[in-house]
């Protein structure tokens, strides 16, 4: 068998145990690598052919570009980021495709999606008043790249195409890896920091981390990959509209915080609920068995 097929492969806690640690740590990075570097050269390939193609061309589409830069780069994005799943898409079949829509219904995931907007409101508010993204200068770049874009695009790109392709790769197939590796409790910590640390700037890792372990908790409790990628895409979208034009600065602050923690506290009784829908979910799928 050869190295990539190994890679590829589900394969179990039992045979994965044997394996030297070196090996382990190449079955649990090697998607991420493949993602990255076919993302990025997507990019490169994408830029360089629209150039080549514009050269010397002074009509309609040369002054779309330059008047809407960052939403081409956006719609390049969307593309590099879609290309950037085709090396991963046998891993992530055999990894989490089989647990698609396992368990759930629309009770479930109404209330996922509930959780995900206070938590993403919520958090997003605190970070905001008490001036961590303010004082980040690589978030403030990152914010002016994201917000660049046009409306629909962005929604688009952050609310369907990103979500999907990051929960393939973190949850369905890293997380996946990583329970197995280890265990449940180090994996949902560790998926999440690897998570985070991916999004680069230390606002975003911050902010990733929190969201990885929400996430890696949900995929665990529902043992459904739509419910992490219903989470993720809902506090994307969430974020986006709600700051697009710059929404939490005009909040009093003694009110926003306020409206923090109490999105976060409704979370936290919307999890419980959540959970115990979780629970009902075994038991029926256990009784239908």
């Amino acid at each position: 068998m050869g190295f990539l097929q190994t890679m590829e492969l589900a394969w179990p806690a039992e045979e994965l145990k044997k394996w030297k640690s070196m090996k382990k740590a190449v079955y649990l990075l090697l998607p991420l690598f493949l993602y990255y570097v076919v993302h990025d050269l997507a990019q490169i390939v994408l830029w360089g052919g629209l150039e080549l193609m514009l050269s010397g061309n002074d009509g309609v589409l040369r002054e779309w570009l330059i008047q809407n830069g960052q939403t081409a780069n956006g719609m390049v994005s969307g593309i590099a980021i879609l290309l950037g799943m085709l090396p991963i898409w046998g891993m992530l079949k055999k990894e989490a495709l089989p647990v698609w829509k396992k368990k759930g219904n629309v009770t479930s995931y109404g209330v996922l999606a509930a959780i995900a907007l206070c938590v993403s409101m919520g958090v997003n508010i605190l970070f905001f008043q008490m001036g961590i993204t303010e004082s980040s200068a690589a978030y403030t770049r990152v914010e002016e790249a994201q917000y660049g874009v046009a409306f629909a695009i962005g929604l688009v790109l952050y609310g369907v195409i990103s979500p999907i392709a990051e929960e393939a790769v973190f949850r369905g197939i890293i997380y996946n890896r990583m329970k197995r590796c280890f265990s449940v409790k180090l994996a949902v910590p560790l998926s999440a920091l690897l998570f985070g640390l991916y999004h680069g700037n230390t606002v975003q890792a911050l902010y990733g981390f929190l969201l990885g372990v929400i996430i890696a908790i949900v995929y665990e409790r529902s043992e459904s990959f739509a419910a992490p990628v219903i989470f993720h895409a809902v506090a994307n979208v969430t974020v986006f509209t709600v700051t697009y034009r710059n929404g939490l600065r005009d909040l009093n602050s003694a009110v926003a915080i306020g409206l923090a923690v109490a999105l976060l506290f409704f979370a936290a009784g919307l999890g419980v609920w959540y959970l115990k829908l979780c629970e009902m979910g075994e038991n029926k799928y256990i009784t239908n068995k």
